[in-house]
């Protein structure tokens, strides 16, 4: 559990707020006492969702329908208001561990007691179903741990089967490596998606590790839908019945109802492995320990409940304030806003301004590296001549010697360094990841604008954001061009065995779910041949579109050329590793997906590309614009950081979307995926006369172009 930020209220509905216990795509979760003295998990759901009507009315009734849960195995709506300016709903607070924490702490369960999860969590989902709901995120992190037995938690994206649901259909919803194939396809489900879902629970809870492994989403995805589960170490007892859970046709699995009774009866005295029932016990003690919140009104009128008309942080903190000097408040009030709140900043009263070192690392004499450091430069200075401003920033160049060994080396100094507050990794990807090691023993945040490894991206073992999209996706605007404008009938995907691991992550976001549409098909190329014969072979139907799912610059001029003589004629696609000097040579017409914006031709980048421009005396390569950003999105949350310092800047970060000059981030918590490719944060460029222009964000890319 997390304090309370300044901006949290302190009540909600009669509910007296004490902590955060997290916070997600949909809303922010707190723990609470309701008005009868009991904790609960208390959801409150975010202001964009709350505008929509229609969200509001699939909202109240949800709600309704979790209400009716009558199973012990689940969590019992308590109190919601679908009314209220943000809609909110409360539930039993369980205190007891995650499944994903247990499994983590003391690893992988023997089967008797595996049997005796799986049976509690069928008879759990056979009671969502008979109310006539479907869960949708079945997952461990989703399965608390108490006492006398695991609960089923989390119905934020539940629906009603056979209602209009709160995403439309075609939208992914869900965690990957725990959704079904046909969630994973983004087409309607049914019960048979939950089962699939806890089939996969009990895979990983008897191994260890996820049924369809780690890594990006789209890849995690892929492999739900086209690869069979990794279920080695699975107990031969239970194996037919997990593979039956994990049958990629829904109607191939069985019902909840007839999984209870497989798995067999539930033993309450014996169901925890070894070494987890203190684990159980001592977080449910830790409720125990809690002060009582107490009301931060001073004495008077009744309190207020700030979701209906909210007093301003300020004014909170000037009633704590007199609550602590004894003015007539509730005894006790000082202390509870002492352990329960953040500091809204170290330098809030002191008249000094806290002091946050940003270093940058990278290589001077590598390419793009200079238009970082000026973007950057540029965000540092025009943040200290904020007036408003709570903090001061200092901006420190430090080389990575452009190699693994020197990005190390260098990220050990920063880390070292009580001083510095951020890194910003501005070299590539094999610098940048030399660097998260240090970085990440020392709790070092580290902002990644240019890298695109997918091993950077991993939220939950590195101290790393990347606040770019990564080859899990692909070349983004490209393929939304081939969608939008284009319309191929069909699209063939060549298939770089010189670079086979980053072309196979183009292949397979294009199948899984539908970033492209119609028919696909790959042409291999081995890494010591040329493209002749493949560009015969595409060239007989010459109106074929082609994306090139290799990254080397000459590789891609080859192609380029071979098509050319063959007389295709279609739409060609790459991403941005390819525009270099040899493909821009012959590259004529082809689309460029790209992780970095023209700030010169944007009108959403424009009055940076002037203010750029003015300082430097020239308009602002690739990359500036995205420095820039991320010496803005580290300055918003050093401003808000806690006592702690700068180990607690990421989680700050992860706290609320932010919306650069750029794109947009944002974290999703439920799914642990921090995304950054929002608000068109991918771009399309047309290489012509030898150069490479800016055509449109991928959001903006219009139906003819």
């Amino acid at each position: 559990m997390e304090r309370l930020l300044p901006s949290d209220p302190s009540l909600i509905g009669g509910h007296r707020l004490a902590g955060r216990l997290g916070a997600g795509g949909m809303g922010v979760v707190y723990l609470a006492r309701s008005p009868h003295g009991a904790w609960c998990a208390l959801k409150v759901i975010r202001a964009e969702y709350a505008d929509d009507q229609g969200f509001r009315a699939r909202f109240r009734r949800e709600a309704e329908l979790a209400s009716r849960l009558t199973s012990r195995w689940t969590v019992p709506v308590v109190a919601a208001d679908a009314d209220a300016r943000s809609p909110w709903l409360a539930t039993a607070y369980v205190p007891g561990p995650s499944l994903a924490e247990a499994v983590a702490l003391h690893g992988p369960w023997p089967e008797a007691q595996l049997r005796g999860l799986g049976t509690v969590l069928a008879e759990a989902l056979d009671g969502v179903h008979a109310a006539g709901l479907v869960h949708r995120d079945v997952k461990p992190a989703n399965v608390l741990l108490a006492v006398d037995g695991p609960r089923l938690i989390d119905f934020g994206i539940a629906r009603a089967v056979g209602a209009t649901a709160l995403t439309t259909d075609g939208s992914v919803v869900g965690s990957p490596g725990y959704l079904s194939p046909e969630q994973a396809r983004g087409h309607t489900v049914g019960p048979p998606s939950d089962v699939f879902s806890l089939g996969c629970v009990l895979a990983h809870t008897v191994t260890g590790r996820p049924p369809f492994g780690t890594g990006g989403a789209a890849a995690v995805l892929y492999r739900t839908v086209h690869q069979e589960p990794d279920l080695d170490g699975v107990p031969e007892g239970l194996d037919r019945t997990v593979r039956r859970c994990l049958a990629k046709e829904p109607e191939r699995r069985p019902s909840a109802r007839e999984l209870r009774d497989i798995l067999g009866e539930f033993a309450a005295d014996a169901w925890l492995p070894e070494g987890l029932p203190a684990l159980v016990a001592a977080r449910a003690a830790r409720v125990l320990d809690l002060p009582v919140p107490e009301p931060t009104m001073v004495a008077g009128p009744a309190p207020v409940d700030p979701y209906d008309a909210q007093p301003s942080p300020t004014r909170r903190r000037l009633l704590v304030a007199g609550a602590a000097a004894g003015v007539t408040a509730a005894a006790g009030a000082g202390a509870w806003w002492q352990w329960g709140r953040n500091n809204a900043s170290a330098n809030t009263g002191s008249g000094r301004r806290a002091r946050h070192v940003v270093a940058l690392l990278g290589n001077p004499d590598r390419p793009f590296y200079t238009a970082q450091e000026r973007g950057a430069r540029l965000a540092v200075e025009q943040h200290n001549q904020d007036a408003r401003r709570t903090i001061d920033l200092v901006l420190r160049t430090t080389d990575d010697r452009g190699t693994a060994r020197g990005s190390a080396a260098a990220a050990a100094r920063l880390a070292d360094d009580p001083d510095v507050s951020v890194v910003i990794a501005a070299g590539t990807n094999a610098t940048v990841l030399a660097a998260l090691p240090p970085c990440t023993e020392a709790r070092l945040t580290v902002l990644v604008t240019r890298a695109d490894h997918d091993d950077l991206n991993l939220v939950n073992t590195t101290s790393a954001l990347v606040l770019r999209s990564t080859r899990t996706v692909g070349p983004g605007a490209a393929l939304r061009y081939l969608n939008r404008a284009v319309k191929p009938g069909r699209t063939v995907i060549v298939h770089d065995l010189a670079t086979e691991a980053e072309s196979r992550a183009t292949i397979n976001i294009t199948s899984p779910h539908g970033k492209l549409n119609g028919e696909t098909v790959i042409e291999e190329v081995a890494a010591d041949q040329d493209f002749t014969g493949a560009a015969r072979r595409i060239a007989t139907r010459p109106r074929d579109a082609v994306v090139f799912g290799g990254v080397n610059p000459d590789r891609a001029a080859a192609l380029a050329r071979a098509l050319r003589n063959a007389g295709h004629q279609g739409a060609r696609v790459a991403g941005e590793h390819v525009l270099a000097t040899p493909f821009l040579a012959v590259g004529e017409g082809w689309r460029i997906g790209t992780g970095y914006i023209d700030a010169s031709a944007d009108p959403r980048t424009k009055a940076f590309a002037a203010a750029f421009r003015t300082r430097y005396k020239r308009a602002p390569g690739p990359w500036a614009a995205e420095a820039y950003d991320a010496v803005r999105f580290a300055a918003q949350g050093l401003a808000h950081l806690d006592d702690d310092g700068r180990s607690t800047l990421r989680s700050v970060l992860l706290r609320r979307p932010w919306q650069g000059i750029t794109r947009r981030v944002s974290f999703d918590a439920a799914n642990q995926y921090f995304q950054a490719n929002d608000d068109g944060g991918e771009f399309l460029y047309v290489v012509t006369g030898g150069a490479a222009r800016f055509v449109s964000r991928s959001d903006d890319i219009p139906k003819k172009t």
